[in-house]
Parts: structure tokens; C-alpha cells; sequence
């Protein structure tokens, strides 16, 4: 479901099969996965290929996405899925590896805009 989400987030736009391609699951699990997701408050939606939705504040603009918030749904995605002792040794191994992690998205965007990429 984790592979599901990220692929979305990372490509919106993808169509169900190229979906379950990126995620490595077949259409079948695609879609029982995405039905857990949206129960789980994930506004994953299809309107010409997968997207997540961002939520309008009251000024009708789409409230951005904090890191935070990103996390805390990932750790609340990992606790319903995983037994109790495997969620926590992954969430020990990704708090570890997240600073390193992060700080290598910002060097590569660093660096692209420094180049003037986009």
C-alpha cells in the first residue's frame, strides 16, 4: 500500500495498470489497496490517471502538504497494516535514515536550481 501511495504522490496522472506496474502489484490488489487508502483519509482520486487530492482551506487554495503531516500518515499506514513489533523496527530504521535522506532531496534540489533547472 506504502508502494501505492508514493507512486502517486510521485507520478500523479498514472493510469491503473501503470500504477500496479510502479507498485508492483497486480490491478486486482491495486484496487482493494486504493479502497484502504481512501478509508484510511487518503484522497486518492482518478480523473484522467491517480492523484491525491490536497485539501482547500477556507480561502479555497490547497492547503500544502506539511513534512509532518506526510509522516504522521505514513507511521498511522504502517501501524494498521504491520504487526506491532515489525512497525516499530521499521519506524526506528526510517527515523534513522530520514535526516540523511532529506538532506540528500535538498542537496539534488540545491543543485538543480543552482543549475536553473526547474
Amino acid at each position: 500500500m506504502l508502494r501505492i501511495l508514493a507512486a502517486v504522490i510521485a507520478e500523479p496522472g498514472l493510469n491503473p495498470l501503470e500504477l500496479a506496474e510502479r507498485a508492483g502489484v497486480s490491478e486486482r490488489t491495486l484496487r482493494r489497496d486504493l479502497i484502504q487508502l481512501r478509508e484510511l483519509g487518503y484522497e486518492v482520486s482518478y480523473t484522467g490517471g491517480y492523484e491525491v487530492q490536497e485539501k482547500l482551506n477556507l480561502e479555497g487554495r490547497s492547503a500544502p502538504r506539511s513534512l509532518g503531516r506526510v509522516y504522521e500518515q505514513q507511521l498511522d499506514l504502517l501501524r494498521k497494516q504491520l504487526p506491532k513489533r515489525l512497525a516499530a523496527q521499521v519506524t526506528e530504521e526510517v527515523d534513522s535514515l530520514a535526516p540523511a535522506a532529506l538532506a540528500s532531496l535538498f542537496a539534488t534540489a540545491i543543485e538543480r536550481h543552482a543549475k536553473g533547472g526547474a
